[in-house]
């Protein structure tokens, strides 16, 4: 049986994600923004190891969540999926927080550095949850910290994907997602697509199974497979400079480095 680590899966696609791999003995540790979430979470998914909470807009959170999941029995998870995302309609998708930084950059972009950074690594699998919208971000990382861009935070989930797939995908697979446009709090009820296929995809992958768990390190996927991104997504100077921006915002560098 398999041990992971979902982000955001207080609802939508990670909680979809969970049920499945929880029903089927695995051991499952979720997370919340707040204990209110948390405790209707773990009513939704009884049989998850724990629920975690977190809110990810906060960086000394952030960092506390880290610890905690690391405390958590032996710390050491085989999958961790980093699936937490706010924007379009999010009533944070504006916002400056009090670390003074946007909140879609917060949560969609340096809470999965820093949870990569201060968790310990994964046995097998690493996965950041981007979007198709990523393909209408901006590489250049002018303005970063305060963008309430959703596309350009999608595209910094895919290169820290690749920039992680580069130090570590030897050892182990690192990869991202596009899930689909599904209907969910955040796709909304006009997306085209329910849960079901992303959500299954998602807990095969976790544990090994399915052709996506067999995709080189650094791939982009679909439900269906893998497919090309955004070019800058592979620029290794802006990777580079992305991980240089989040460790100066945060104080966390990337193990060993």
């Amino acid at each position: 049986m398999a041990r992971i680590f979902i982000t955001g899966s207080s609802d939508g696609i990670g909680q979809a994600a969970a049920k499945i791999l929880a029903d089927q003995g695995h051991s499952v540790v979720l997370h919340a923004r707040n204990a209110d979430r948390a405790a209707s979470t773990q009513k939704a998914v009884p049989k998850a190891e724990a629920v975690l909470i977190g809110d990810l807009r906060s960086i000394s959170e952030t960092k506390k969540l880290a610890q905690e999941a690391n405390a958590l029995g032996n710390g050491t998870f085989d999958a961790i999926i980093h699936n937490a995302g706010i924007g379009y309609g999010s009533t944070s998708s504006r916002e400056i927080t009090a670390d003074r930084i946007s909140a879609v950059f917060a949560v969609n972009t340096l809470a999965p550095y820093i949870l990569t950074c201060q968790m310990k690594r994964p046995t097998s699998r690493l996965l950041y949850m981007s979007s198709d919208s990523h393909y209408g971000g901006d590489e250049s990382l002018r303005n970063v910290t305060q963008s309430h861009s959703y596309s350009d935070s999608k595209l910094h989930d895919v290169m820290l994907a690749n920039a992680f797939a580069r130090r570590w995908g030897s050892d182990i697979q690192v990869v991202s997602m596009h899930p689909g446009w599904v209907r969910t709090k955040m796709g909304g009820s006009m997306a085209p697509s329910g849960m079901e296929e992303p959500a299954k995809a998602l807990a095969e992958w976790a544990v090994g199974k399915g052709k996506l768990a067999s995709l080189p390190s650094g791939t982009f996927f679909t439900t269906s497979g893998a497919k090309s991104a955004h070019p800058g997504a592979g620029n290794v100077n802006k990777q580079e400079e992305l991980l240089k921006t989040c460790k100066d915002v945060s104080g966390v560098a990337v193990p060993g480095e």
